[in-house]
């Protein structure tokens, strides 16, 4: 999937059973033709179990990927309050807040990130519109500096 696009968009979730993060998900599944057609693919990671991404996927029947990334404290208590990832934690620290994202694009059988993308607020997230202007403003090369590990590089590996 991530092959086929020219950028991808990492969405970083509280947790399982965090509402704001419900409504993201399903935010961008309404609206996941726009991010399509701007070739960029979307992927929500839950700090949690395959089997809870799994009951994502099927429950608001998701057009993208729903990652299940558990850290080392991936316990039904420790996720709610403090969630931890594995893959991506390099990314939280990043990120004023979870929810929040990283914008890769697409280099052959590797990702390189572009920016950090989220909210100031802890109890919200950019708006699908913001996000797709950021989008556009990259296709355009207006790029502005973020804090984050700009260089990185991580080899493309599907989920589908």
């Amino acid at each position: 999937m991530a092959r086929e696009h020219e950028r991808v968009l990492v969405v970083l979730l509280r947790s399982h059973y965090c509402p704001l993060s419900r409504e993201i998900v399903q935010s961008l599944r309404d609206e996941y033709g726009a991010f399509a057609s701007r070739s960029t693919a979307v992927v929500a990671v839950l700090p949690d179990t395959v089997e809870r991404g799994a009951v994502w996927q099927r429950r608001y029947e998701l057009p993208f990927s729903v990652l299940a990334d558990p850290g080392e404290s991936s316990d039904d208590e420790t996720a709610s309050s403090s969630p931890s990832f594995g893959t991506f934690e390099p990314y939280v620290r990043y990120l004023q807040s979870l929810p929040g994202g990283a914008l890769f694009r697409t280099d052959g059988d590797e990702l390189r990130l572009i920016e950090t993308v989220g909210s100031d607020g802890r109890q919200s997230f950019p708006e699908v519109e913001a996000l797709l202007s950021e989008i556009e403003s990259h296709d355009r090369g207006e790029t502005r500096q973020r804090a984050g590990p700009r260089a990185d590089t991580y080899a493309v590996t599907d989920t589908d």
